[in-house]
């Protein structure tokens, strides 16, 4: 994988699943119009890599819900991002449209250095709760790499991995919407709610 508008630090690595490893999008897989409120998003969620991970999501909505601002951070290795996004229902799926906001300076330059950051702002997530208090954030990076490979999306391959999708969002939607959840969410990242001491 080489350099897409991603985030390529320590907190990337385990924040792969909302950046979307390798795959940007010149659209969102759907119109902020038609976005879904998700209130149970909200608040603070720690990855559950084990010890070798110290990421967190801290995840704002704006006040009709629709739209959030999800800040990622590694208080490891000091590097964070902030995302903005809203999600779009896809069947039984929900899909995270995100762009990124800002960034720390290597992440940005990171960023930057891609070259596709105006022409591919859009990177997506498929989420499912389990249970109240934990969260299976999952790459939707295969599905969209093997449309592109095989013509059912307009786009282009960069290598063997990174892709830029420039397709509609219904195209891309469509795609999203044949994908089983069971594969879906097999490798997913999980994340465990962060109560606030009461």
């Amino acid at each position: 994988m080489t350099h897409l508008p991603t985030i390529r630090t320590a907190a990337a690595a385990l924040l792969t699943a909302l950046l979307i490893g390798c795959a940007a999008s010149t659209h969102p897989v759907g119109p902020l119009s038609e976005a879904v409120a998700e209130p149970r998003l909200a608040g603070a969620w720690a990855h559950e890599g084990g010890a070798d991970h110290d990421g967190y999501l801290h995840v704002l909505p704006s006040d009709d819900g629709k739209r959030l601002q999800i800040v990622a951070v590694d208080h490891g290795d000091k590097s964070w991002t902030v995302l903005d996004g809203y999600v779009t229902a896809v069947g039984e799926k929900r899909l995270l449209n995100l762009r990124i906001a800002a960034a720390d300076a290597k992440s940005t330059a990171d960023v930057e250095e891609s070259g596709h950051e105006d022409t591919h702002p859009y990177a997506f997530a498929a989420y499912a709760f389990e249970g109240d208090d934990r969260l299976a954030v999952a790459y939707v990076y295969e599905p969209l790499r093997e449309a592109v490979k095989e013509g059912r999306l307009a786009g282009e391959m960069d290598g063997e991995y990174d892709v830029y999708v420039a397709d509609s969002p219904a195209a891309i939607a469509a795609v999203l919407a044949a994908v089983e959840s069971a594969a879906l969410f097999e490798d997913a990242e999980r994340y465990r709610r962060v109560r606030s001491p009461r």
